[in-house]
This record gives structure tokens, C-alpha cells and sequence, in this order.
């Protein structure tokens, strides 16, 4: 870990125990500097303000940053080039998205903002007692692109002084779940990071075939929506310890869970975060608690090519302030729902949200092993099944007919599968609307 990565580890682990007013008061200062910032050296904002008829003197209270207009990702694909700056600090770091929504997505960021983004998830991980240093597999997938074996070499020797294993999710076959099982057991992580619905499934494999032969490890989810029944499985196979997290390649760890459960803990020294639902007149407001809305990220220290209100299409649900028993003054959301485009749509043109599925499978999680649901563009929907032993005629009957109560007036057609495949980079989509 470098020094300015571990200068920004400190800094945050004090300030996680500050009141709310005084996190608030740092959060809207360096909001403040990122928008001047934007106004002054970035042409993107500095037109985009004018024409929302809006400076940065006007943003004084986190409310006031509503008056700014709402970046899409469609805008941020076409942007990028408007919206570097053309002051230091300039972007060096170049990402791009999976493209799990069907359209990947070009970030760019300065350092400063790389060591932000490492110390938030430094501080974070160390809420499930994860330290640099301690053994750690990943269950991931793959790189998207191949580096040269140049680099392979050196990012070998990398992870080998970083005692990490990586191991493909992507391979979950009996084969490749059974090299999984092999590799905790020599390996004997302190920590498992993990796709979490990757997890899910090798945890139920373990679970199955009665594999477990150590103690509890902690098990950090992320990348992907951690339903219910994946949980239950996981906290079988791993004890207890097992920690949610919110984060995205544009601005790495949103938010994440400490050892309380009580919700996620949203990084706000590093990004402001708004979940909003859309009123009967069309406009954007706050969720309220235990509503579902739009996630809305500003990313605070990316002033090489800034995040502004930056829409990303992710859904969460919104919790009531106050503090977490951690003792934590850190703002919460209560979950991750999946994201906008999962949204279905009935015969009748109502929308049926894909949390749907979930809440559906979840009394069926001895049933069934894996599901899919794909809407396509007649808004037909067909469900794909990978059952277990336990799948039978009544498990087929109950799914069928609360469909049919939910998803009114269009044809449903359940298909049992061996297997669902997996996007390249190793992520199971369990809701796809066709589009």
C-alpha cells in the first residue's frame, strides 16, 4: 500500500466516527472544490451549468446540489472528452465498464482520486477484519482483455507478495467448484472476495456435497446483487461473516457493511450519493425510507474528468437517517435492488420490477438451483431453471401461477437447463430485459 493510499486510510478511519454534522460540513467543502473546479477547467460543466442556469456558489447545502442537472451513461460514453480537464490534475487512470447493462462505458480519473478510492477500500474491507497483508482468494471472472505475458508475469509475482489466489467464477462446473473447494482448503485464505452470486452457487456446492472442513471466514460480496437465499447458503458454508458491498469500476466502493448488518455504510468522505424516485408530476425527489429509487453518484475527488450527479442505473433502497449501532454517523442505504433496466413490463403496460425473482425464489431456495428470467421484445417472458432433487410438480405450479397473478396479460414459459451461462466477465444476470 502506497503512502498516500495509507495517509487517506488514516484520515478515514478517523473521520468514520465524527458526528453527522461535521461529516456533512467536509462532505459539502469538497464538494464545493470539485464543482468550482468543474466550472472553471472543464468544459462539459461549464456549459451544462450555464444552461441549467446554475454556479457553484449556488450549491451551499446537499439539497442544493438537486439544481444541477443528472448525467446518464449514455452521456458519460459520449463525454468523456468534453468533460477532462483542461487544468492539472488530468486524468492518467483509463477504465472501462463490463458492459453489464449491454453498454460498456469509458471512465477516466486523476491519482489523487486512485488513492481516495484505495484507502475507502482499505477502511471497508477492514470492517470485515480484512487487513493488507492477511491471505485472500477472489473468486472472480476472468480479465475482459488478456494483458501480454509480460505483464502476466509481473502481476503473478504481484499477487503472490500479496498472498492472493484468484480463482474463475466463470468455471462453475463440477470441475471448476471442486478446484474452488481445493484452493480454500491449501490455501487457507483470511478472507474470501467474491462475485456474490458466484458465491451463492459455490457455496451451495459446498453445502451439497458436505466439503467444509474449516472454520468461519469472513466473505465479502460484491459486483453483484446479494439476494436472500445466497446469503443463507454462503453464512452455511463461510459462518457468519459475511459483508455486502456497493461498488462500480467508475467509482469503485460505494458503500458496505460493517460487522452490525445494519444496512450499508455509503463512503461519503469520497462520493456524495442520492437515491431518487420519480413523483406523479415526473420530477426527482429524495427516497424516502424503505423506498426503492435511482442511485445518483458524484464522485468528490475525480477532478481529472469529473462524476457529476452522475446516474449510473443502479436501484437501492433508501433507510432512515441515524446512527448505526457500530456507532458509525456514516448515511446508510438498506440495500441494493438490482438496477433500472431489470424492469419489466406486464401486458397492460405497468411495470413490474425484477426484485420480483428474488423475493419469488427465495422459499424455493431448496428447489431450485439458479434462474434467469428474460423478457424479450414482445415482452414475452421466458424463466430459466437449473433445479435441484427437490424440484417438482408443486414448485412448478407455485412459480407459474404467481407469475401469472404479477405479470399480467403476456405469455410465460418456464425451461429447466442444465446450466446458465455466465457474462465473460464471470457475472450471472438473473433479470435481462431485452431491448
Amino acid at each position: 500500500m502506497g503512502r498516500p493510499t495509507l495517509a487517506r486510510l488514516h484520515y478515514l478511519e478517523r473521520t468514520q466516527w465524527l458526528s453527522q454534522d461535521e461529516l456533512v460540513t467536509r462532505q459539502m467543502a469538497s464538494l464545493g472544490r470539485l464543482l468550482w473546479h468543474a466550472y472553471d477547467n472543464v468544459p462539459y460543466y461549464r456549459r451544462t451549468f450555464r444552461e441549467a442556469g446554475v454556479s457553484p456558489g449556488d450549491v451551499r447545502t446537499p439539497d442544493d446540489i438537486r439544481r444541477l442537472p443528472l448525467l446518464s451513461r449514455a452521456e458519460v460514453r459520449e463525454s468523456l472528452a468534453e468533460r477532462k480537464s483542461t487544468a492539472p490534475p488530468f486524468p492518467t487512470i483509463q477504465k472501462t465498464t463490463s458492459g453489464s447493462t449491454g453498454t460498456p462505458i469509458t471512465i477516466a480519473y486523476d491519482e489523487e482520486s486512485e488513492h481516495w478510492r484505495q484507502g475507502i477500500k482499505w477502511r471497508g474491507y477492514g470492517w470485515a477484519h480484512f487487513r493488507p497483508g492477511d491471505r485472500v482468494m477472489h473468486y472472480w471472472g476472468p480479465p475482459q482483455i488478456k494483458p501480454p505475458f509480460s505483464k502476466r508475469a509481473k502481476i503473478t509475482v504481484d499477487r503472490m507478495m500479496r498472498r492472493e489466489r484468484y480463482v474463475d467464477c466463470v468455471a462453475q462446473d463440477e470441475a471448476g467448484l471442486a478446484n474452488a473447494v481445493e484452493t480454500i482448503r491449501r490455501f487457507k485464505p483470511a478472507v474470501v472476495i467474491s462475485y456474490s452470486q458466484a458465491g451463492g452457487n459455490l457455496a451451495r456446492y459446498i453445502n451439497q456435497t458436505q466439503a467444509k472442513d474449516w472454520g468461519t471466514i469472513p466473505f465479502i460480496c460484491t459486483a453483484e446483487q446479494l439476494f436472500a437465499h445466497d446469503r443463507v447458503e454462503i453464512e452455511k458454508a463461510f459462518g457468519p461473516s459475511v459483508f455486502d458491498s456497493y461498488g462500480g469500476r467508475e467509482t469503485m466502493l460505494l458503500a458496505m457493511e460493517c460487522d452490525a448488518h445494519e444496512g450499508l455504510h455509503v463512503s461519503m468522505e469520497n462520493i456524495l450519493l442520492e437515491v431518487l424516485v420519480t413523483d406523479e408530476n415526473g420530477k426527482k425527489r429524495p427516497a424516502l425510507p424503505g423506498e426503492t429509487g435511482e442511485v445518483v453518484v458524484t464522485d468528490l475527488h475525480n477532478f481529472g474528468a469529473p462524476l457529476i450527479r452522475y446516474a449510473n442505473g443502479d436501484l437501492a433502497k433508501a433507510m432512515p437517517e441515524g446512527h448505526c449501532s457500530c456507532g458509525r454517523a456514516l448515511p446508510r442505504i438498506r440495500s441494493v435492488e438490482g438496477r433500472k433496466a431489470d424492469t419489466l413490463i406486464d401486458g397492460f403496460g405497468g411495470q413490474v420490477h425484477g426484485m420480483l425473482f428474488p423475493v419469488l425464489m427465495l422459499p424455493l431456495a431448496r428447489a431450485v438451483q439458479q434462474y434467469q428470467a428474460v423478457q424479450h421484445k414482445d415482452r414475452s417472458i421466458t424463466l430459466r431453471i437449473v433445479p435441484s432433487a427437490n424440484f417438482d410438480d408443486g414448485a412448478r405450479r407455485f412459480i407459474m401461477e404467481s407469475l401469472r397473478r404479477t405479470i399480467r396479460g403476456v405469455p410465460i414459459a418456464l425451461h429447466l437447463v442444465d446450466e446458465i451461462p455466465v457474462t465473460p466477465s464471470g457475472k450471472r444476470r438473473p433479470v435481462i430485459v431485452e431491448t
